[in-house]
């Protein structure tokens, strides 16, 4: 389903990853393992589009992609749940779930229906989030959740867990 192939990044003199490669298939459940600073999280970016790579090849559903940005990944059924958490304090969870999922302006946005769909989902998969909660009324375990919710919202099909 998702292919790395000998990637490569650096920052500065720094070499991140060095001809890496990984080929992740639908259904099973992979690891990357090692110590702290050895280029788990960068090439977990790469693959999302946080970072690009200096040199190698992405591949998804057999085709060669060229994942520039998180809205490539996204439009490719690939989501991520962050190490650090991409949430916004003062926003519900709904409107931290639909902020950039949503397409068109504001005005033609509904939030109900959003909160519905949202609820259906956390319901479905048992993650117990209230999508009207505030984010920072939210435990760290329930900010979690909500990262994930976002991800599965957005129809991901492969989910990267950093």
């Amino acid at each position: 389903m998702l292919e790395l192939r000998g990637i490569t990044k650096t920052f500065g003199s720094v070499v991140a990853n060095n001809d890496v490669s990984i080929r992740v298939e639908k259904g099973n459940i992979h690891a990357i393992v090692g110590e702290n600073g050895a280029g788990k999280s960068t090439i977990m970016r790469i693959a999302y589009g946080f970072y690009t790579a200096d040199s190698g090849e992405i591949w998804f559903e057999g085709r060669q992609v060229q994942i520039r940005n998180p809205h490539d990944a996204i439009a490719l059924g690939i989501g991520m749940v962050h190490q650090h958490f991409m949430l916004v304090d003062t926003m519900t969870v709904a409107e931290n779930i639909i902020l950039g999922a949503e397409t068109g302006s504001a005005a033609n946005l509904d939030l109900e229906k959003a909160v519905r769909d949202i609820k259906a989902l956390s319901d479905e998969l048992r993650l117990n989030v209230n999508p009207n909660a505030l984010i920072e009324d939210l435990s760290v375990g329930a900010q979690q959740r909500v990262e994930l919710l976002k991800a599965l919202y957005r129809n991901a099909e492969l989910l990267i867990l950093d």
